[in-house]
Formats: C-alpha cells, sequence, structure tokens
C-alpha cells in the first residue's frame, strides 16, 4: 500500500507540474506553489524530486513513452516506407504544436548539460528507434545508427523551431521529410 500511495503523489506531482507548465511554462514552475497545486505536503515533494529539473526529465519521459504508446497503437498512414515514417514525424509535431510550452520544457531538459538529466536523455534518445521498428525495418537502412541519431537531431531540432513559433507545422515536416528522404536514400524511401 505504501508504495501505491508514493506512485499516487508522484502522479498528482507531475500532473499538476504539466498543468503549470502547459499553461506558463517552465519558468513559472516552482516547488512550494507545485506542493500546493499537487496538494501534497512540501516535504513529500522534496523526497519525491529533488529540484524542479527532475520533475521534468520525468515528465519528459512520460511524454516520450506515451507518444509511443499512443503512435504504436494506431496504423502508420502510408504504403512505402517514407510514407511511414513521414506519419511518425507528423505524429510527433502535431503533438508538439498542441502543448508548445511543455514541448519548449522537454527540450530545454532534453539539451541541458546538467548530468542529473544524463540517464533520462539516454533512456529518450531510445524512444525514436523504438517507434520507428514498429512502423518499418530501420535497420535495413545503410549506416541505420548514424541515420536514427540524424533523425533524432532533427527532429529535436524541428520541435525547437516549431515550438518556439518559428516554423509552422507545415515547414517542419516538409524539411524533416526532405532530409529524411536525403538521408534513407531513395530506393528505401520508395519501397
Amino acid at each position: 500500500m505504501a508504495s501505491n500511495t508514493k506512485i499516487e503523489r508522484k502522479q498528482k506531482i507531475l500532473n499538476a507540474a504539466i498543468e503549470v507548465i502547459s499553461e506558463h511554462g517552465s519558468a513559472s514552475l516552482n516547488m512550494k506553489e507545485l506542493a500546493q497545486i499537487a496538494e501534497v505536503p512540501r516535504a513529500s515533494l522534496y523526497r519525491t524530486y529533488a529540484s524542479k529539473e527532475h520533475i521534468i526529465s520525468d515528465i519528459t519521459l512520460e511524454w516520450g513513452l506515451s507518444l509511443v504508446k499512443r503512435l504504436q497503437a494506431t496504423a502508420p498512414r502510408g504504403k512505402t516506407n517514407g510514407a511511414k515514417i513521414g506519419s511518425v514525424f507528423k505524429s510527433i509535431l502535431q503533438e508538439a504544436e498542441s502543448n508548445p510550452r511543455l514541448i519548449s520544457a522537454v527540450l530545454e531538459n532534453l539539451l541541458s548539460a546538467d548530468d542529473t538529466t544524463r540517464n533520462m536523455q539516454i533512456k529518450f534518445e531510445e524512444l525514436l528507434p523504438t517507434l520507428l521498428s514498429s512502423v518499418i525495418d530501420y535497420q535495413s537502412i545503410p549506416e541505420a545508427k548514424k541515420v536514427m541519431d540524424s533523425f533524432l537531431r532533427l527532429l529535436l531540432a524541428n520541435l525547437l523551431m516549431l515550438s518556439s513559433g518559428r516554423d509552422s507545422l507545415k515547414e517542419s515536416l516538409s524539411h524533416m521529410i526532405f532530409a529524411a528522404e536525403k538521408l534513407t536514400g531513395a530506393d528505401y524511401w520508395n519501397s
């Protein structure tokens, strides 16, 4: 029972943090107010999370894992590898467009040089290959590891451009698809 209480408390904290970040951005997140919003004692909040960066790390992983589950549950649109990859990228970018403040916090956390976020960053980097492997046989792409690393970097850059308002969804998706086709090669893309 004690572990269920801890899990419930952790989820209340994460839900409250997501609400604050989504409405006001990550700069507005402070531990004292978060404890009040989550309706947990401040001491319990600090036992669960040492800092707001730790909270945002868990939000980042939770968002990524949730996105993977949702996208894996729906069949990608398209008959070719390129169309399927494009469908995945479009879904990710649409999600980002729907909550730019949360995505900005996620990106800030993913790009942080803080050692406390490194384990989360490593886990997050594994999500895109996991997601794409349910859609295509990406291992058959020449130099698949480098291509997947490049996809992740392109995705992060386009998420940043989209969440900052510098690019539209259409522009970001166009850049992603153009680069992905070049990276995979026309034969793979069109098969």
